[in-house]
């Protein structure tokens, strides 16, 4: 039997910027992604049906959280099958079995399950000895989706038992600025600073919001070359890095859900350096200078009814 177990970390959007849609459909968006420390715990086992027809290999799938599909519809799930169907023909007959601990909240612009799906990529390289490199493997993740990638390189960042090449690729980054439908990378310095991420009770539909952002007046845009510019020379302490801390998705669906524009504002009533939501919602996070203010404001989040986590940022 074969075992492995990987942190997938959530995400942050420090900013996001979403242009006109491409031939295919897809908004051209151009984005600076943080990672967080706050991670789920993807376990992999490899279990041997000796005597059984090499690549004969099935997948199943276990959560902690019982609303979520255990089957295809999961990115885990379709993530083993990518790498079977790729790699598997030759590898002994046998079952994958893939036991997700969720601690980040689903559906909630945070790339949880995108990072899921990472992990497997991730973990079966290791497991069934593979020796991809850190660039193949975000083209395999590629294939499973936009946020998937980033999500790679910050495992890679992040995951001490992965191959020394792939953790010392220079790729493997716990920031970045993604173009493109988001799968175009370039690794930043990120910022270091304690976070509280939180949500209402609610899920807010990406397609949602990309479909509706189209509509909507978007009065101010990140600058995301300045922004990028200043977290590589690490202006973070008197606040000029803020200025471009903007996420246009907040013009629908603060508006269309008003249960995030309340969570934000009681938020900012909290003063953190800033406040802001992440992806399409509907979590919202806040930097706070200090982790004991970070652990008070979630302690005040949760008795108000939230989701909340306190967590910092990856380096």
């Amino acid at each position: 039997m074969k075992e492995i177990t990987v942190r997938s970390f959530a995400k942050i959007n420090l900013s996001l910027d979403v242009g006109a849609c491409d031939a295919q459909g897809y908004h051209e968006v151009d984005m600076i992604m943080q990672q967080l420390a706050f991670h789920d715990d993807v376990q992999l086992r490899f279990v041997r049906f000796p005597g059984g027809k090499k690549g004969d290999i099935g997948i199943s799938v276990r959560t902690n959280r019982y609303y979520l599909p255990t089957d295809r519809r999961n990115l885990a799930w379709r993530a083993a099958e990518l790498m079977i169907d790729r790699y598997g023909s030759s590898w002994e007959s046998g079952r994958l079995e893939i036991n997700i601990l969720k601690r980040i909240p689903v559906a909630a612009g945070l790339a949880g399950g995108s990072g899921n799906g990472a992990a497997v990529i991730h973990g079966m390289n290791v497991m069934f000895g593979l020796k991809l490199t850190l660039g193949e493997i975000c083209s395999l993740c590629e294939e499973l989706g936009s946020d998937v990638p980033f999500s790679a390189v910050g495992q890679a960042r992040g995951n001490k038992g992965f191959p020394t090449a792939v953790r010392r690729d220079s790729m493997a980054a716990s920031c970045v600025r993604a173009t493109g439908r988001g799968t175009v990378l370039e690794p930043l310095r990120g910022i270091d600073r304690p976070i509280v991420i939180a949500k209402p009770a609610l899920s807010v539909s990406t397609a949602e919001v990309y479909r509706g952002i189209d509509n909507c007046d978007i009065p101010e845009r990140p600058d995301n070359r300045r922004l990028a510019r200043r977290l590589e020379e690490n202006v973070v302490g008197d606040g000029s890095v803020y200025e471009d801390f903007i996420n246009v998705l907040e013009n629908y669906t603060l508006a269309a859900y008003p249960k995030v524009a309340e969570l934000k504002e009681r938020m900012e009533r909290m003063h953190p350096e800033k406040a802001l939501m992440s992806g399409s919602g509907p979590t919202v996070f806040a930097v706070f200078r200090r982790m004991e203010d970070a652990q008070k404001s979630c302690r005040i989040l949760r008795k108000q009814g939230y989701e909340a986590y306190w967590t910092r940022t990856m380096k």
